[in-house]
């Protein structure tokens, strides 16, 4: 197949930027090539033209297949420790005593991929109420998760890894605990998977609708956005943030333009945002 022309970087680079906020500098042309060539050739189509030609004549058939090919779908379980620890010692504890009083915790995972950090999330959760001897509580924290790959949205919903998927970051012990293990695939169990629900999203869009939320993570997701689009977001969740609640961000990503208006608090080596008072 012909490599991708100048022209035509510059037409998918601009139709990714418009639809979905991935933003691609001049010098990645071989990023394209190399995620859209397969499908370009699977479409029986000998340049990136055509595909361009059969984008505008059919975007809503071929664009979600586009996106999700060119989005970086890298995730593992428990990634970045620090992360989890200010989760487990510094976040969930007053999250937990909502709870206690009867209230529903809300917990946005934006940008959730196959779902390993929001089922983390949900695991975590559940045992920091078993360690509390009031595993009832789970109950109370409702968690939704988002990306804009239908894709990763199906492997998420089914719950089911493979051994490569499982491995990286779930211990052992986690494993027999909340995993059932059938034909090769790790499949969790019902009292974990049901209790995060999966839904797509475009971040370059209004998501004002969803409500306020105790938590949001939004981690290593806007660092593929523009400077501008990238603060547009975060300034957005940060607002969507009930009082006293958190915001994590990857270790790439700050609101550091913002520091008069969000304050950001720091906990063993972990970084996450609050609302100023």
């Amino acid at each position: 197949m012909q490599p991708i022309t100048s022209a035509e970087f510059e037409q998918i680079r601009k139709l990714l930027n418009e639809r979905c906020g991935i933003f691609l500098h001049e010098d990645q042309h071989y990023l394209i090539q190399t995620r859209l060539s397969d499908f370009v050739e699977n479409l029986g189509l000998k340049n990136f033209g055509e595909l361009l030609t059969r984008l505008q004549a059919e975007p809503e058939q071929l664009l979600p297949s586009v996106i999700n090919l060119m989005t970086t779908n890298e995730t593992q379980w428990f990634r970045d420790a620090s992360c989890w620890n200010a989760l487990e010692k510094a976040i969930l504890p007053p999250l937990f005593k909502k709870a206690a009083r009867g209230d529903e915790i809300k917990i946005w995972v934006a940008g959730c991929s196959t779902g390993q950090e929001a089922y983390s999330l949900a695991i975590l959760i559940d045992e920091f109420c078993l360690a509390k001897k009031q595993p009832e509580l789970a109950r109370y924290f409702s968690i939704q998760a988002m990306d804009i790959s239908e894709k990763a949205l199906q492997t998420a919903r089914s719950g089911s890894y493979n051994a490569f998927e499982i491995n990286r970051g779930l211990s052992r012990a986690r494993m027999d605990k909340y995993f059932d293990q059938t034909d090769g695939y790790w499949l969790l169990r019902p009292n974990i998977r049901l209790r995060v629900h999966f839904e797509t999203i475009n971040l370059t869009h209004d998501f004002s609708h969803l409500g306020r939320f105790d938590l949001i993570l939004c981690r290593n997701v806007t660092i593929y956005f523009t400077t501008e689009v990238r603060n547009k977001i975060l300034s957005r969740m940060a607002s969507m943030l009930t009082p006293g609640g958190s915001l994590l961000l990857g270790a790439t990503e700050s609101l550091w333009q913002h520091r008069d208006t969000f304050k950001t608090v720091e906990f063993e080596g972990c970084i996450y945002v609050n609302p100023s008072v």
